[in-house]
């Protein structure tokens, strides 16, 4: 058997493979500043609700953006403060949702399985992310 070689691997993180033919429209696709360089703030909706996300840096035609989780109340906040470059913040509520699962769990499962996060990201030309899959939370429970 021969292995196709693998550039990314992690143990508590995901690869996800976007393809162009994704796309959501954005109801909101803003320039803003964030520390000393811009960043772009995005919005889609859909039946479930509204989801907005901090793009920092370019993305375009990028493999292997880190996406991750923060408040949405401190979004912009985070995006001054990022250390890697590119990199997308999603707004996550700070209320539980109905089914009692956390907001990270379930941007996770929108970008790896499908939902509008997943595709909201891929309508800015992103090729692949990387999502982290281990939250210390749920190892605590």
């Amino acid at each position: 058997m021969t292995a196709r070689p693998e550039p990314f691997f992690s143990w508590t993180a995901r690869r996800v493979e976007l393809r162009e033919s994704e796309s959501a429209v954005l109801v909101l696709d803003e320039v803003v500043p964030v520390g000393t360089g811009t960043a772009r703030l995005i919005a889609t909706r859909d039946d479930d609700g509204d989801y907005l996300a901090l793009v920092v840096g370019d993305v375009a035609d990028r493999h292997d953006v880190a996406v991750r989780g923060v408040d949405e109340e401190a979004l912009l906040i985070e995006g001054s403060r990022s250390e890697s470059s590119p990199e997308i913040l999603i707004g996550l509520r700070a209320a539980q949702s109905i089914c009692g699962c956390s907001d990270a769990r379930h941007v996770d499962s929108q970008l790896c399985l499908d939902g509008p996060i997943r595709t909201m990201i891929a309508s800015i030309g992103v090729r692949s992310v990387v999502v982290d899959w281990y939250h210390v939370m749920s190892a605590v429970a």
